[in-house]
């Protein structure tokens, strides 16, 4: 099994900000890191989870309604703990940058709902390919035309998409966006779901796993999957005796 790192180490850190990614980094056994991005009012990819400032900042208000300058003024970290009150909203660009030199897999979330955010995927894109990171990152989003559009803009690079519910015709839905990673709710995936999957070439990642039971019940199902999760450390001592990686 591979961890993924939700949000950074988000039990320990605020969620989505530098400290959460800086904790993450730490580890070796930590395979990757997963951020959201959302687009500011001037175009600037920022990394947050939701489209709203209230539960994460001390702001109000949406995301897109201001521009990266305000929201670099808010603190995105007391609401953690008072500790981390220096805390900002990042943008892609300040967060890739902290993650580059560490060679970890990065699963870029693209918060795509219809056409919210014109222009997002090229702003997303933009910003990998400047910091030649385009083989290091997985864009990822629920939205099928976000993804489909990242593969227009950027057909070498690795794509994902995120499935919340119970998948119908998941194969067929990959080969439309051209995804060769599927990201599944947890609840919704089974052994035989994930070996089919792996044996139409495609890389298999569960979310959002907290509970230690969970992985110690289903290990040798996860084997070979990407498991996210908040809290590393419930993974720790099944990959450290793993050798896959």
């Amino acid at each position: 099994m591979k961890c993924i790192a939700h949000r950074g180490w988000s039990s320990y850190a605020p969620e989505n900000t530098l400290a959460a990614f800086y904790k993450a980094l730490e580890h070796d056994w930590i395979f990757g890191i997963e951020l959201d991005v959302h687009l500011s009012k001037d175009g600037i990819p920022v990394v947050i989870h939701d489209h709203t400032l209230e539960r994460t900042t001390n702001g109000e208000g949406e995301v897109r309604d201001f521009t990266f300058s305000e929201l670099s003024q808010l603190d995105a970290g007391s609401w953690c703990r008072e500790s981390f009150s220096e805390e900002r909203i990042p943008s892609l660009e300040q967060a890739l940058a902290a993650m580059k030199d560490s060679g970890k897999k990065v699963t870029i979330e693209l918060k795509q709902v219809g056409s919210r955010y014109i222009g997002m995927e090229e702003a997303v894109v933009e910003v990998v390919d400047r910091l030649d990171m385009m083989s290091q990152v997985i864009f990822a989003s629920f939205d099928h035309t976000s993804v489909k559009r990242i593969e227009q803009l950027a057909p070498h690079s690795h794509r994902g998409l995120i499935i919340g519910q119970l998948p119908n015709l998941i194969l067929e839905q990959l080969h439309y966006v051209a995804a060769d990673y599927v990201m599944i709710e947890h609840h919704f995936a089974d052994a035989a779901l994930i070996k089919h999957l792996q044996e139409n070439g495609i890389h298999v990642g569960v979310w959002t796993i907290d509970d230690e039971l969970i992985v110690n019940r289903s290990r040798t199902m996860y084997e070979d999957v990407y498991i996210t999760t908040n809290n590393p450390r419930i993974l720790k001592d099944h990959i450290l005796k793993s050798t896959t990686i």
